[in-house]
């Protein structure tokens, strides 16, 4: 392959993947407020989600389901948790006793609705 070929290839995939990434960017959602958070924890006997803000609410609302990796791979729902707060940070939690040895994922989701009418839905994964 010539010199200048080879730069040409280099430049078009640079071009190519430039695009692909702005598309990318463009199909993100904006988010309204990037201080708010939702996290979830996941201990031997009960599992938790935490969502906070560090602007006006009129209501979180919190829950999380947590997940069973079984026998052949698949993930099974064995409990959720939720709870809706007034104040800038909520919490749900449950009990459950996690098995040895298995696989667990905690699905938390919080949607945040602001004192000024705007509402945003953010979500997040917890392994254990």
């Amino acid at each position: 392959m010539s010199k200048k070929r080879l730069v040409t290839l280099i430049l078009s995939i640079g071009i190519f993947l430039s695009l692909a990434a702005t598309v990318f960017a463009a199909g993100q959602p904006r988010r309204y407020n990037e201080n708010s958070t939702v996290k979830g924890t996941i201990s031997q006997s009960f599992y938790q989600v935490n969502a906070k803000t560090d602007v006006a609410v009129k209501r979180i609302t919190v829950t999380g389901t947590l997940y069973e990796k079984g026998t052949f791979g698949t993930w099974q729902k064995v409990s959720s948790c939720s709870n809706t707060s007034t104040s800038s940070s909520c919490s749900a939690s449950s009990n459950y006793n996690t098995k040895p040895g298995r696989s667990y994922r905690l699905e938390c989701s919080a949607t945040f609705t602001y004192s000024n009418g705007q509402s945003e839905t953010i979500t997040s994964t917890a392994s254990h």
